[in-house]
């Protein structure tokens, strides 16, 4: 366990920024349309500089694949795929004329013609219809297509943010003010349960803004870390960071310091779960911030601890449950995984690489083999809501043949 701040440093530091909420007043709203396409990896809008840059073709990894790991290198040209049209999605009117907003992340693929293939939503904060509305609009999409040696080729693994906000529309109205205080209250009184009821009633508000839905997320992470819940502490905790907004922008709800605590506690929470992928791309993020080494040095024994299993004998092994949405994600640090203990119904898995996918339906006791020039991959699992299981990955010398 690290010694992140003190209980009471938090509070403290989180009531300063609470003053806020007291005197803001929420703007008249307008029907102009903000969005901005906030790319996952480093959650900025340099589209050009994310956008992944290797091919996805079947042949090529084969050949890749056979090789032996001291031969396989990059042996074709590649240019990769360019915007040529990214169509806006529609803001759903209701939203709009209740002022809800929130975003939607997803991933997809880009084929031989330039076009957005299998657009998969991974997460989504706010009214329902947005995941429909951006679904709808990134499916419009159209790119210059990847090149491999001249010809088109598909690029994998693509990954967007797409944020719905309304122009002009900043801080918190007095009727959330005066339902989060409340909400607060009861929560600093000691009555974690009754804290948690009144939370989700306020969750479920259609009228919620940006501003709001990170005050709430940052409640619930704090509801969740006083259960012991880490899987709903870490969630929170990522969606706040998707509602946070950015410095670079002036939009964000909680100053750098804050947003370093959080990448902190979740570097915490991810190695605790096994999400060894996601807790070191929180631990990549915190080293980019300034003024943030003392956190970096409280963690670093922790990443190092990571780094150690990753490379170890030993199998990692991921509990799972599937979740109301039936879809579950987790990127691998490793090349083979299985399954194991499955209580219930899965249908499917698709494994999304940097340069190659595959579709795959689930079986226990077998183990698959991803090729290292696939680049890093990540699992998507589908089945029933109520299915739990064990994502097991494997240790190179344990492997038996699939």
């Amino acid at each position: 366990m690290i010694n992140t701040t003190s209980k009471t440093e938090k509070w403290n530091k989180a009531r300063k920024i609470h003053q806020e909420l007291h005197g803001q007043r929420a703007k008249q709203k307008t029907l102009a349309l903000a969005l901005s396409v906030l790319l996952t990896s480093g959650y900025t809008i340099e589209a050009a500089a994310q956008e992944l840059s290797i091919p996805c073709d079947e042949a090529e990894e084969k050949a890749l694949a056979e090789a032996k790991a001291n031969e396989v290198e990059r042996i074709t040209a590649f240019t990769p795929a360019t915007p040529l049209e990214r169509v806006n999605p529609r803001y759903p009117t209701t939203a709009v004329r209740k002022g809800r907003e929130g975003w939607v992340r997803l991933s997809y693929v880009i084929d031989e013609e330039g076009r957005v293939k299998d657009p998969v939503v991974e997460d989504f904060f706010g009214s329902p219809s947005f995941k429909r509305s951006a679904l709808s609009a990134v499916k419009k999409w159209q790119y210059n297509p990847a090149l491999k040696d001249g010809e088109p080729t598909q690029q994998c693994h693509q990954a967007v943010q797409l944020d719905f906000a309304i122009d002009g529309k900043t801080g918190a109205t007095r009727k959330f003010i005066k339902a989060y205080k409340n909400v607060d209250e009861i929560f600093k009184a000691g009555n974690i349960e009754a804290a948690d009821e009144a939370l989700k009633e306020l969750l479920s508000w259609d009228t919620l803004n940006r501003y709001e839905n990170a005050w709430l997320l940052n409640l619930e992470s704090q509801i969740a870390r006083e259960q012991s819940d880490i899987e709903r502490e870490a969630k929170s905790l990522t969606r706040l960071l998707s509602s946070n907004g950015q410095k670079r922008f002036n939009n964000a709800v909680f100053d750098d310091d804050y947003v370093a605590y959080v990448l902190q506690r979740k570097i915490l929470l991810d190695a605790q779960r096994g999400y060894y992928a996601e807790a070191l791309k929180s631990y990549s993020r915190l080293q980019e911030m300034e003024e943030q080494q003392p956190r970096i040095e409280e963690v670093a024994a922790i990443v190092n601890q990571i780094k150690t299993s990753i490379a170890s004998e030993k199998n990692l092994q991921v509990p799972v449950s599937m979740g109301d949405n039936g879809r579950w994600f987790h990127t691998l640090v490793r090349n083979q995984f299985a399954f194991n203990n499955i209580q219930g119904e899965l249908d499917t898995v698709e494994v999304r690489c940097d340069s190659h996918r595959e579709k795959f339906t689930v079986a226990e006791a077998h183990v698959w083999h991803i090729p290292q020039s696939w680049g890093q991959c990540q699992v998507m699992v589908k089945g029933d809501s109520e299915t739990t299981f064990d994502l097991v990955e494997v240790a190179k010398g344990l492997a038996s043949a699939g």
